[in-house]
């Protein structure tokens, strides 16, 4: 079993702002400690934001990141609750799963990825060649050599790709007992802006938007279609129910009012 918890619930909360979307996963690993319920949400971003890991240093952000140019075409700037890198949430379908478990972190991102794996090959034909990377990057070394500066223009293990090149993106953190993973599953190839938004020399923008290219892909591009969210979303949700061999207790869509609760952090820590 992926988590010691009694219960799974399944809440797909639409399109909301970056705050609302963190705050809304904090939220549910607060929920996750009180009530020992596990939690799988889907969701979408407006307006688009561009999300900072949690251990990036403030003031390096503000270095990197055209702030100005942010505000004047109204792009949020968030930071997650979990690690990595910045990332432009843009033409995706984010997930969030919150739980408690007594499996190491990396094995939790293995059966999540598969779970996910499975509702993508669910979704398309087009995407049966998905797969988990097997490699662990070194991660110090890019570090050092300024390699690593977005999420996506890295792999780390047990993350999604097809045919090399990553299709979701994913992070984790631990509060106690409790884990919360955020991933973005790429639909189509706005997040590759984000270069547009980072104060870079030429040269330096476009060396970054050649590995995204190189290095990503969306759903859309691999299909040659459109992607349908609300489909999606319930591939997802089947890939969970099959993969992990669970039910949903409770099913929460989009007509489902949500408030969220101030100094959701503190409390968690």
């Amino acid at each position: 079993m992926i988590t010691h918890c009694k219960r799974w619930e399944y809440i797909e909360s639409g399109e909301n702002d970056g705050r609302f979307n963190m705050d809304f996963d904090l939220m549910l690993a607060e929920k996750c400690r009180n009530l020992d319920t596990a939690f799988l949400r889907l969701y979408t971003w407006k307006p688009y934001a561009i999300s900072l890991g949690y251990n990036q240093n403030k003031i390096l952000n503000e270095i990197e990141l055209d702030i100005p140019k942010c505000r004047a075409e109204k792009i949020d700037i968030v930071r997650r609750p979990t690690g990595g890198r910045a990332v432009l949430h843009a033409e995706e379908l984010t997930y969030s799963v919150v739980l408690k478990s007594r499996l190491p972190v990396s094995e939790i991102n293995r059966h999540i990825s598969e779970a996910i794996i499975y509702g993508l090959k669910k979704f398309s034909p087009g995407l049966r060649e998905v797969s988990l990377t097997k490699d662990k990057p070194d991660l110090l070394g890019l570090i050092r050599k300024g390699n690593y500066k977005l999420c996506f223009s890295t792999q780390v293990k047990n993350e999604i790709n097809w045919q090399g090149k990553k299709l979701v993106g994913s992070a984790q953190r631990s509060f106690g007992d409790v884990i919360l993973q955020h991933g973005s599953i790429l639909t189509g190839t706005y997040h590759k802006n984000i270069v547009e938004y980072l104060n870079l020399q030429g040269e330096e923008r476009i060396r970054l938007r050649n590995e995204l290219d190189s290095k990503t892909v969306s759903i859309s591009e691999i299909t040659g279609e459109k992607v349908n969210h609300t489909h999606l979303a319930e591939c997802i949700l089947e890939g969970f129910q099959n993969y992990l061999q669970i039910s949903f207790s409770k099913i929460n869509r989009l007509n489902t009012h949500f408030t969220i609760p101030d100094r959701l952090e503190s409390s968690l820590n």
